[in-house]
């Protein structure tokens, strides 16, 4: 087995090495380092800005400390070779809007160093929610769930960010706290300029890697930048030395290494109380770091052609944040943009993260002494160019994708968070997504199918003159199939359309109202009203309100209103449509002297006698019949017995079932005195389809293939005639099914 994984091991290492992979793992190696690093200590310098400024050395330290573990974890355990990650600028606003209201809270009240360990605490912990957040979402397979949050909250929470990036890259140029209060300093003498051409700078960047898709562009500009920066510096003859002293460059720094392990430190000297108050803005970052996890590991699968696993993306993520927290550490999770980057260049290897890990190594050993030369107008300009980034996908791009509603949401929160704050933000725009969804809810016609009992019917098979009866008067019976989750709006609508159907003078009085629940996925209490007022309309205007498919919750609900005690001629329930049509039919026809029970009280020569012909000779027709008798219970079919026969009703009634798992029986139809049973079988010479079971004792008529055979050879008149019926008979049906087909479809 050591052998085995020797070897395999050994392969690997041989497949790097060959030149036709490590050249272009070693190219985007490096450029991902460069923007890793760059990134890293712009966001440091974001989020220990102001009076924390004493302390970016120790900040600038954790940034770095957190690339190499974020970058080396997904390098290493991603299930996509050459994912890379590094601490996140989408959170960093947040980061930075907790250390600064950390700050203004402490100040006056204790020392800085306590103020710093205090924030230090706060993004550390923030780090281990987040990664025990993450790690368990995965861990559990419940990534898909963060799925439902609207797509314009997602959109609103990356303008908002934008919008911070852009006000906090001014901080970095010049060294002020943006706020009201410090506003005007942006004008006056050199922070006007350092703004501006850090604004310039990362304008720059915008436009060129918007007109050259090259991956060298934003590297070569960063290096570019920089390069240039200091050649302006001694065309004007100003030194390093007075550059810092005029803000244009970091520092200066103390002394000594820029980072060393201070979590546990600042555990135990934080300041608590401060903390409670910045929950919100932690559950806003553990929600972006989610959001942000799946939609880039999604949307990178679309680039490389390769599947990603979401869950173990989530659980990498998850515990490179806990080990980060555990340093002190910032959250860090995969970056879309520099992994396509790296994919870009030809590199699909994890050698390409493993390399900007080193690189963070390498400037966290080099300490400040190097990061003192860089200027403030690169890193500035770099937040710039990532904030505007975020703005112009989602306040310009998405006014051109999204409705206009969509689009608001976006900009709405985008104004909170400009105005209030990251957390009054998302709490506005989930509210606002939240009634959009119900007023476009609301539009959704919550009735799928509007019928009368001319076009639906039960799956009873009824003599010719009840059907033509019920068809004539169908208007009696109407139908609604209501659909989705029924709320106010929907119910409301559903209670004006029964209040229509009563107004229309034209058409017969109602005397059945069916409402069928099957394709309705459940109802709020509000709703619940409405049904309230339909049982009122139906006590006075002296009709059946029928319900089906109802829900035992559903059922629950109407309950508490009194539905159970309702007058069962205003109001009824039944287990499915069918049946609930089936008792409809019956009382139409009961209440018009038309009952099956006057019917059978025929015999069968007089009930064929209103659907054959008068030439038919009915007493020399039966002579081919033999009468049985059955009772209830008895099956007359068998499901996939040969159809060797076929059957008229005298008297009593059958039925067809399809046998279904958990002994559940589904009926297809059942029939009547007058009706015909397994015609369709015997005539094609198919197998029985369903089972037919007599429902009570009966009397019947059977034609076997024998008799048909001899009724042909011995009077083929009649048995032209018979034949006529049945095919006059099944082509009525399908008329039937028909007109219930196109009323279905329009």
């Amino acid at each position: 087995m050591a052998e085995e994984a020797a070897e395999t091991l050994k392969g690997r290492i041989q497949q790097e090495l060959d030149p036709s992979r490590l050249i272009p793992n070693l190219t985007a190696g490096a450029v991902v380092s460069v923007v890793v690093v760059i990134v890293s200590i712009s966001l440091g310098t974001l989020i220990f800005g102001g009076k924390l400024e004493a302390y970016l050395p120790t900040g600038l330290g954790i940034m770095l400390f957190s690339g190499i573990l974020i970058t080396a974890c997904v390098s290493l355990f991603s299930s996509y070779s050459g994912m890379i990650a590094y601490p996140q600028e989408r959170v960093a606003p947040i980061l930075a809007v907790m250390a600064a209201a950390i700050t203004a809270q402490l100040t006056g009240r204790v020392e800085l160093d306590i103020i710093f360990y205090t924030v230090v605490a706060a993004i550390s912990i923030t780090s281990l929610a987040n990664g025990v957040f993450l790690w368990g979402l995965g861990f559990f397979k419940l990534g898909a769930l963060i799925r439902f949050i609207p797509y314009p909250v997602i959109g609103g929470f990356l303008a908002g960010t934008g919008y911070l990036l852009v006000r906090g890259s001014l901080g970095v140029m010049t060294g002020i706290h943006i706020d009201m209060e410090h506003l005007h300093e942006l004008f006056e003498g050199q922070h006007l300029y350092q703004w501006i051409c850090g604004a310039a700078f990362g304008t720059l960047i915008v436009v060129m890697t918007h007109i050259v898709h090259r991956s060298w562009v934003l590297p070569a500009i960063l290096v570019g930048g920089i390069v240039a920066f200091y050649g302006i510096m001694s065309a004007l003859g100003v030194s390093a030395e007075a550059a810092r002293m005029d803000g244009w460059l970091l520092g200066p720094f103390p002394e000594g290494e820029p980072w060393k392990p201070i979590a546990f430190e600042a555990m135990s000297k934080a300041r608590w109380d401060p903390l409670i108050g910045q929950i919100g803005n932690i559950g806003t970052i553990l929600l972006i770091s989610i959001i942000s996890v799946l939609l880039n590991s999604g949307a990178l699968e679309l680039i490389v052609k390769k599947d990603i696993d979401l869950n173990r993306e989530l659980k990498v993520a998850g515990g490179a944040n806990v080990l980060i927290g555990l340093g002190g550490g910032t959250v860090g999770f995969h970056s879309l943009s520099i992994s396509r980057l790296s994919f870009q260049m030809g590199a699909d290897s994890r050698m390409v993260g493993i390399i900007a890990a080193v690189a963070c190594a390498l400037m966290l050993f080099l300490g400040s002494g190097v990061m003192e030369y860089l200027p403030r107008t690169i890193l500035g300009g770099l937040l710039f160019f990532l904030g505007m980034h975020f703005l112009i996908d989602w306040v310009y791009e998405s006014y051109f994708k999204l409705t206009k509603a969509d689009y608001a949401v976006v900009i709405m929160i985008l104004g909170f968070v400009a105005a209030f704050g990251y957390l009054h933000g998302v709490v506005v725009g989930i509210i606002a997504c939240v009634i959009l969804f119900l007023v476009n809810y609301a539009k959704i016609d919550v009735i799928k199918h509007a019928l009368t009992g001319t076009h639906q019917h039960s799956n009873v098979d009824r003599p010719g003159k009840h059907r033509r009866f019920l068809e004539e008067h169908g208007d009696r019976l109407f139908i609604f199939k209501l659909q989705g989750f029924i709320f106010f709006g929907t119910a409301n609508g559903l209670l004006e359309q029964v209040r229509q159907r009563l107004a229309e003078a034209d058409k017969e009085r109602l005397d059945f109202m069916v409402l069928d629940f099957k394709a309705v996925t459940g109802i709020d209490s509000s709703s619940v009203l409405s049904f309230v007022k339909m049982l009122q309309l139906a006590e006075k205007n002296h009709f059946t309100l029928v319900f089906t498919h109802l829900t035992p919750d559903i059922e629950r609900l109407l309950n508490k209103e009194g539905f159970d005690k309702a007058d069962p001629k205003v109001f009824r329930t039944f287990d499915d449509l069918d049946y609930g049509l089936e008792w409809c039919e019956n009382e139409i026809l009961a209440r018009n002297d038309m009952g099956m029970s006057n019917y059978e009280k025929l015999t069968l020569r007089e009930q064929l006698k209103s659907d054959f012909v008068d030439r038919i000779d009915f007493d020399h027709l039966l002579t081919y019949f033999e009468r049985i008798e059955v009772g209830e219970g008895h099956e007359l079919i068998r499901e996939g017995e040969e159809s060797d026969s076929m059957y008229l009703i005298e008297r009593g009634q059958v039925t067809a079932k399809l046998e279904m798992i958990k002994d559940k029986d589904h009926r297809l139809r059942t029939m009547c005195a007058g009706a015909v049973v397994g015609e369709l079988g015997m005539i094609l010479n198919e197998p029985r389809t369903a089972t037919v079971v007599a429902d009570r004792a009966s009397i019947i008529y059977k034609l076997s293939k024998d008799n048909l055979s001899r009724m042909e050879k011995e009077a083929p008149d009649l048995a032209v005639a018979f034949l006529e019926f049945i095919t006059h008979l099944v082509s009525e049906r399908l008329a039937n099914a028909n007109r219930t087909i196109r009323v279905l479809l329009e």
